[in-house]
């Protein structure tokens, strides 16, 4: 996930003058973690041989608590839909719209979870990134996506850890080297 999770992220965390900063793409993870929560809750049941079906739980009204670098809550709503091969969800931010979130079903890992791509395109119309990475496996759902500049790639996690249909923690982590991750962002959903 470049995943373009939410705008309202964005907003309180990009630095006004790196444009793409680290920082920046924080800002873009929170509403992939609210649709994380919604995937679970589906497979969790075992409705997991459409990979379209689980999406329809995003689709409504949500609390984001993060804890992580500042405590604050936003009310996230989502209006979704299939568009045929696509799924796409519009993404309000505290009565603001702030991006469209497209999700692509790839296939299945050799060990059975579910494999997406994802995409965020921004209300401001800001240039979008690269297609970022989705994996569901059981509880554990994992983005992944990689900011490089000139000197160097960093990579992105968002793993998402589920306890039940209605709770999350995740944790947004980068790394330069692929192994060891610092913790950007932290926060709980409900």
């Amino acid at each position: 996930m470049r995943n373009s999770l939410s705008w309202w992220a964005r907003q309180e965390y990009a630095n006004p003058k790196e444009k793409h900063n680290e920082t920046n793409v924080l800002g873009q993870c929170r509403g992939f973690t609210v649709l994380a929560t919604v995937f679970l809750a589906r497979t969790a049941i075992g409705i997991d041989s459409d990979p379209y079906e689980p999406l329809k739980l995003y689709d409504g009204s949500w609390e984001v608590k993060v804890s992580l670098p500042e405590p604050k809550v936003d009310h996230l709503e989502n209006h979704c839909a299939r568009t045929g091969l696509f799924y796409a969800c519009e993404q309000v931010v505290n009565g603001k719209t702030g991006a469209l979130v497209v999700f692509l079903p790839v296939g299945k890992t050799s060990k059975g979870a579910q494999e997406y791509r994802t995409q965020g395109l921004m209300a401001d119309a800001s240039a979008a990134g690269e297609w970022g990475h989705l994996v569901i496996d059981g509880d554990t759902w994992i983005y992944t996506w990689d900011n490089s500049d000139a000197k160097k790639t960093v990579h992105w996690r968002n793993t998402n850890h589920f306890s039940g249909k209605e709770k999350i923690h995740f944790e947004v982590q980068n790394s330069e080297d692929g192994t060891n991750w610092k913790t950007q962002m932290a926060g709980d959903e409900e």
